[in-house]
């Protein structure tokens, strides 16, 4: 158990060093009929600690009132670039903590709060972060292409690059690979159709029996009623 929750923490800071030149994320809400919404945010200069994301945004947004409606959101990063992607799943709240909005907050973002810090819109999203899955794989072309070849040869997709579900709750800190998910729910499926397959056997061979069966008896039955016929007609003549 130490050394899964010592994984995570390891991808815990990767994920950090894979988001830390991503400035813009698409932030997915749950709408006011249910279906999902998604906007670029800027994340606030701030390192992953594996527990929290910071968004300034407006008061008086749509966003503010769904996730104090519903505190279920996704962060989606992506880099083309370099060939990283990152999702990650938590609940926002409001937090308009003086010291947190101080400690984040930068001039760039007068253009959009005229006001500073004392902007009476201005917002603080905090997300905690409860799950995480990244993608890494390799940055340039040539090293795309050499991952791509290698995978078609060795039929491994993990050569194409690194991916990872973290789980970051409290105490259910792991880490695994969606392909340890994919073989273990594969493993049971395929049991079943083991042990399915001898009781088709042994449904099919007493079917056969049961057409033989019957088969038998039909001609038994065919063969006693031409005898019964013959001796009928025999009689007849003699008389």
């Amino acid at each position: 158990m130490a050394s899964r929750k010592n994984k995570a923490a390891e991808d815990a800071q990767t994920i950090a060093k894979l988001i830390e030149d991503i400035d813009i994320t698409m932030f997915t809400t749950v709408g006011s009929e249910g279906y999902l919404v998604s906007r670029p945010l800027s994340t606030q200069k701030a390192q992953f600690d594996g527990e929290k994301v910071w968004f300034f945004v407006a008061g008086d947004s749509p966003k503010v009132a769904e996730i104090e409606r519903n505190s279920k959101v996704n962060l989606a990063y992506a880099s083309k670039g370099r060939n990283t992607y990152v999702s990650m799943a938590g609940d926002a709240y409001v937090n308009n903590d003086p010291v947190k909005i101080e400690a984040f907050w930068n001039d760039a973002l007068k253009a959009y709060f005229p006001r500073g810090i004392n902007d009476p819109k201005l917002t603080l999203i905090e997300v905690a972060v409860r799950t995480a899955e990244f993608w890494d794989g390799p940055g340039s072309l040539i090293g795309k292409a050499i991952a791509f070849a290698v995978a078609r040869v060795t039929k491994r997709d993990d050569a194409m690059g690194e991916n990872r579900i973290v789980d970051l709750r409290p105490g259910r800190a792991t880490s695994k690979s969606p392909r340890a998910r994919t073989t273990a729910a594969k493993t049971p499926a395929r049991k079943a159709a083991s042990s399915r397959a001898p009781a088709k056997k042994a449904t099919a061979k007493k079917a056969t029996a049961k057409k033989t069966a019957t088969k038998k008896s039909a001609t038994t039955s065919s063969t006693a009623s031409k005898k019964t016929a013959t001796r009928k007609a025999t009689k007849a003549a003699r008389r």
